[in-house]
C-alpha cells in the first residue's frame, strides 16, 4: 500500500458497494488508489473507472494498481465532469459509485500545494495545478465582505469578518501560509485550542472556494444518481458538516415519494423516488482505525441504493 494517502473505512465501504462481478463501477476520487485497489481485490472481474483531478494521484494510483489483469481506465478531471466523460467512453449505466472527498493526505504532506497552514508554503491549495485561480488570487483579490462571506459559509468561523478585514487592511500582497495564518493569530491569538480551530476553518473554507468544491458535489452527486442501475449504490465519505450536509440532504430528496408542500392534497409534482437509503445515521470509523489513522475520526461514511422502478411508473 503506498504512503501516498491512507484509505479511510475501507472494509465498511466495499461492504456497502456490493460489488458484482463483471459490474461497471467508478472510484470518483482515487487519490492514491488504496480504495480503488480494495475494490479490485474484492471482485477482480469489474470494470473500474478511476477519477482524480490531481496529476499527481493518478501518477500514483497507476503505480499502486495497474495491472493487465484488471480492467481499470484513470480519467484526470474533476468529479464534476463524471458524466460527460463516462459519455465519452460510451458509458450509460454504472453499478456502483464511490467519493472519498476532501484533501488527499498527500496534499497536506506536500508543502508547496499551501494546503495546511503549519508549513511555510506558497499559498496555492489548488488540486488541479493546472487551474489558474488559487488561494493567492482569493486572498489578495476579493474584498473583506466577499472574503468574510467564504470564511462564514465555507468554514463556519464565528471571526470571519473581523479576519477578512485585517487580511483587506495588510500593507502587501499575502504570497505564503504563514504569512496568512498569522494575519488570522492577530485577530484570534496564537497558541489556544480556539486559535487552531479558526485556522483550520479559515483554510478549510479558502480550499473549498478555491476548488469549488461544494458546487462540484453537489452537481457530481445527482448525475451519479441518474447513472446508477437498478441495484447500484453509491458510497460518499465526508470529512466536514457542510460536505455531509449535502449528501444526507441529497440522498433523502432522492429517496422521496413527493416534494409538494404539505397544503397540497393530491401529488402533482414531477419528483420520482430514486434511491434507498442504507445508512440511517452515518457510519464512523472503528476505534482500531483511529488508533492508526488519526485522519479517519472526522469521516462520516453514507451510502445509498438505486432503486427500481417499473415503467417509469412513480413509486
Amino acid at each position: 500500500m503506498s504512503n501516498f494517502h491512507t484509505p479511510v473505512m475501507v472494509k465498511e465501504c466495499i461492504q456497502l458497494l456490493a460489488l458484482k462481478a463483471e459490474g461497471i463501477y467508478v472510484d470518483a476520487t482515487t487519490g492514491g488508489g488504496g480504495h480503488s485497489l480494495a475494490m479490485l481485490k474484492a471482485e477482480p472481474g469489474i470494470k473500474l473507472f478511476c477519477f482524480d483531478q490531481d496529476a499527481a494521484a493518478i501518477q500514483e494510483a497507476r503505480s499502486v494498481i495497474e495491472n493487465g489483469e484488471w480492467r481499470i481506465e484513470f480519467i484526470q478531471a474533476n468529479f464534476v465532469r463524471l458524466r460527460t466523460e463516462l459519455a465519452l467512453r460510451k458509458i450509460k449505466g454504472i453499478d456502483g459509485i464511490l467519493f472519498d472527498l476532501g484533501v488527499s493526505s498527500h496534499q497536506l504532506d506536500c508543502t508547496e500545494r499551501g494546503f495546511s497552514f503549519d508549513k511555510d508554503a506558497p499559498l496555492d491549495m489548488r488540486m488541479n495545478s493546472s487551474q489558474d485561480y488559487s488561494a493567492y488570487n482569493a486572498v489578495n483579490e476579493l474584498d473583506a465582505r466577499a472574503l468574510g462571506k467564504i470564511f462564514r459559509d465555507f468554514g463556519e468561523e464565528n471571526h470571519a469578518l473581523r479576519i477578512a478585514k485585517a487580511i483587506e487592511a495588510s500593507s502587501k500582497p499575502i504570497k505564503t501560509t504563514r504569512e496568512l495564518a498569522k494575519i488570522i493569530e492577530s485577530v484570534v491569538g496564537s497558541g489556544t485550542k480556539e486559535s487552531l480551530k479558526s485556522k483550520v476553518r479559515i483554510f478549510q473554507a479558502l480550499r473549498i472556494h478555491v476548488n469549488g468544491e461544494l458546487d462540484c458535489l453537489r452537481q457530481a452527486i445527482t448525475d451519479s444518481t441518474n447513472l446508477l442501475n437498478p441495484a447500484g449504490r453509491i458510497v460518499v465519505l465526508s470529512y466536514h458538516s457542510l460536505e455531509d450536509r449535502i449528501i444526507k440532504q441529497a440522498f433523502s430528496l432522492a429517496a422521496q415519494e413527493c416534494i409538494c408542500p404539505p397544503a397540497i392534497i393530491n401529488c402533482v409534482c414531477s419528483h420520482r423516488r430514486q434511491l434507498k437509503v442504507l445508512t440511517k445515521s452515518p457510519l464512523l470509523a472503528s476505534e482500531e482505525e483511529l488508533a492508526v489513522n488519526v485522519r479517519a475520526r472526522s469521516a462520516k461514511l453514507r451510502a445509498a441504493e438505486k432503486l427500481c422502478l417499473k415503467n417509469k411508473e412513480r413509486i
